[in-house]
């Protein structure tokens, strides 16, 4: 069994400095709404054993505030370049490439890709991730390259407001 933890980065400033849209750093409620998700999964004693982050600011930012509450290393979240706005298909195929020995994997990124990845993957799962709102999909396969449209099942749902 396979869990995969798909997360939208939080809210983000309209602008950033030099650099567009990749550089935008998280809102004050960003940075809150991050800390807070953080703080609930280890509340949960949820597991993350790796952790795979878009390298835009927000998202990454994002990563390292949940990893931060979870006590999980900063230095081992992966940076993947192709999940910038990455289509559901990009990172799928980024999933595929996880570490076999990872039993869950929280995968951090950008809308549209990541809520359609969500609904690719689990059944009955049809809501727009808002940002910061994180859903949980277990899978009933060995490996990551195992997952597959539909393969999922729904385990959570965590939108930002039921953590406010």
């Amino acid at each position: 069994m396979k869990r995969l933890i798909l997360l939208r980065h939080a809210k983000a400033e309209k602008e950033g400095p030099r650099g567009g849209d990749a550089a935008r750093p998280l809102a004050p409620r960003g940075v809150a709404d991050a800390e807070a998700l953080g703080r609930t999964l280890a509340l949960a004693a949820t597991r993350i054993d790796s952790i795979v982050a878009s390298p835009a600011r927000r998202a990454l930012e994002t990563a390292r505030l949940v990893a931060r509450e979870l006590d999980h290393p900063w230095d081992a979240i992966r940076i993947e370049r192709a999940a910038y706005l990455a289509d559901p298909g990009t990172l799928l195929r980024l999933v595929h490439q996880a570490d076999e020995d990872a039993q869950s994997l929280l995968l951090v990124g950008h809308n549209p890709g990541i809520t359609e990845l969500a609904h690719l993957l689990a059944r009955r799962f049809s809501e727009e991730l808002p940002t910061c709102g994180a859903v949980a999909i277990d899978c009933a396969v060995d490996t990551w390259g195992g997952l597959r449209p539909g393969c999922g099942s729904l385990r959570w749902y965590e939108p930002p407001a039921s953590r406010r």
